[in-house]
């Protein structure tokens, strides 16, 4: 560890409670680097903060135009389109507004731990430096923060670069349910083409693992491909999947009959690429998720489900991703077993993912994401939880790929957490026991019993 490292004991003086209670982070993108390409420093968290401000302020079809040039790596255009329209300027003048918010507050609570507490473009210079060893600057922020492992939301997880003991594998199913693409996107912003590619790219990955460069000529070699494909990942280390559909559809995912799923499969299948068939879509990938969860169950393998906001860009519809839309999809018999979590706290819906907690016993809830986008609602989004729901519900995550939101983020989980037990053992609500208990099960005992983690 470096010397210039902060202990975060330091750091979480005057945490009674949850002090330095070992986590696990139910919901991290640790390891996430796209092929070919280097994660870049903490500076472009900022960028991606901002990246709405920015979007509102320019011609739409300019906005398309400069994400699509950056993500192709054409830096030229990319650089015409930023000087045009003043990108870099409007960026300055975001982040000045953005620092008054709780993400910039945990940006510099990890910045300063891990670099010390210096101007930020030294910062900067340090974490460029850095970088160059990723994971040991990741296994750092681990460390720093009293974490003892994440469970990462990552394409690919190379298990001698990210050994399991500290790293294990989410795997998205979301690439599985659209082999035929997606309808063209006509809204603002790039944030669900963003979603679209990536989930495309993993797709032909696996694809490719089958020894194949295009989907199947029919739904059922499709299927035992998809069932295939997820056996020999869960094989290779994968501990659970997630669902991160809400930014590309609605969260309505309806039961689908075989003989409707076929009829959707081979009209897309023979439709021109991209063309636009919203229903047939929506068949075919509500049918996948059906065969998908019921594999789940076989497997005892939890499921990750993202609802409630997206990023502070345009592209997810917010009422598609309201959980209440879950509630069919979650009353399926034959799902009754299935372990469900959903995260992020579900903002702005987080009392609705409350009530589904309390009503259906498989399902469960993090609050990653939300210590470093509100401290305060954090606070009182745990105090309605833990308040009204089990001790085994709840779960502690950091939803990044930054090793410097991590260690900020986790402190400020630390404290949120810390400040509804204080209150819930003033107002006689929990024993001193019990208050430990929670700190203990909330930052890191649930996922472990969710995920069959050793203790």
């Amino acid at each position: 560890m470096s010397t210039s490292v902060m202990p975060f004991s330091a750091l979480a003086h005057g945490l009674e409670i949850t002090g330095v209670v070992p986590a696990i982070d139910h919901h991290s993108h640790a390891a996430y680097v796209r092929p070919g390409e280097r994660l870049e420093t903490f500076d472009a968290l900022e960028t991606e903060v901002v990246a709405g401000y920015v979007e509102s302020r320019i011609p739409a079809d300019a906005y398309q135009q400069f994400v699509r040039s950056t993500r192709a790596g054409d830096r030229e255009s990319a650089a015409r389109v930023a000087t045009q329209h003043g990108i870099p300027e409007l960026r300055e003048a975001a982040r000045d507004l953005y620092r008054t918010t709780a993400f910039a507050r945990a940006l510099s609570l990890g910045t300063d731990v891990l670099y010390g507490a210096k101007p930020r473009e030294q910062q900067i210079e340090t974490a460029r430096v850095r970088l160059d060893d990723y994971r040991g600057l990741y296994d750092e922020a681990l460390a720093v923060s009293s974490t003892r492992m994440v469970l990462t939301d990552v394409p690919e997880l190379d298990p001698r670069a990210w050994p399991a003991d500290r790293y294990r594998q989410i795997a998205r199913i979301d690439p599985y349910l659209y082999p035929f693409g997606h309808d063209p996107y006509v809204g603002r912003g790039f944030d669900a083409q963003r979603f679209a590619a990536i989930l495309s790219e993993k797709l032909v990955v696996e694809l490719g693992q089958d020894g194949r460069d295009a989907p199947h000529d029919t739904l059922d070699d499709y299927r035992e491909f998809v069932v295939r494909s997820l056996r020999r990942r869960v094989a290779d280390g994968v501990v659970g999947f997630k669902i991160v559909s809400a930014y590309l559809r609605t969260l309505n995912f309806a039961a689908v009959d075989v003989a409707d799923a076929r009829a959707a499969y081979d009209a897309l299948r023979s439709a021109p690429a991209d063309s636009a068939h919203p229903i047939a879509r929506k068949e075919l990938s509500d049918y996948l998720v059906g065969v998908i969860a019921h594999l789940a169950v076989t497997l005892d393998l939890p499921v990750q489900i993202h609802s409630g906001i997206g990023h502070s860009e345009p592209g997810l519809r917010i009422a598609n991703a309201n959980p209440l839309l879950l509630e069919e999809f979650l009353n399926t018999p034959s799902l009754n077993r299935l372990r469900v979590v959903l995260i992020h706290g579900g903002y702005p819906y987080a009392s609705q993912l409350g009530a589904l907690a309390h009503s259906l016993g498989n399902v469960y809830l993090d609050y990653s994401w939300m210590p470093y986008l509100h401290s305060h609602l954090t606070v009182r989004v745990l105090q309605e939880w833990l308040e009204f729901l089990p001790a085994h519900k709840v779960a502690y995550g950091t939803d990044t790929a930054h090793p410097e939101i991590h260690v900020g983020a986790t402190l400020l989980a630390r404290e949120a957490l810390e400040v509804v037990l204080q209150q819930g053992l003033a107002a006689r609500i929990w024993s001193a026991a019990q208050a430990s208990m929670l700190a203990e099960r909330v930052l890191g005992g649930n996922v472990a019993e969710l995920y069959g983690i050793a203790r």
